[in-house]
């Protein structure tokens, strides 16, 4: 019975973690204008997360050479 509870109280709290995770999103980008260089890199690295990847890891590759 306690672990029912305790399972409940689980769920109860991830699901306000996530709802108060998408309103923090939502107002980041209600916040940011559209066109700037932060918002075009996030909205490249959210359609495509592994080439973006392998880019900012190829960077850093060339970066700690010099």
């Amino acid at each position: 019975m306690a672990s029912e509870d305790a399972l409940d109280k689980v769920k109860e709290v991830s699901e306000g973690v996530r709802e108060t995770a998408r309103t923090v999103r939502q107002r980041l980008e209600e916040g940011q204008p559209p066109g700037q260089a932060v918002a075009f890199l996030r909205d490249v690295v959210r359609d495509a997360p592994l080439p973006s990847l392998l880019v900012a890891f190829m960077l850093g590759c060339l970066i700690a050479r010099r």
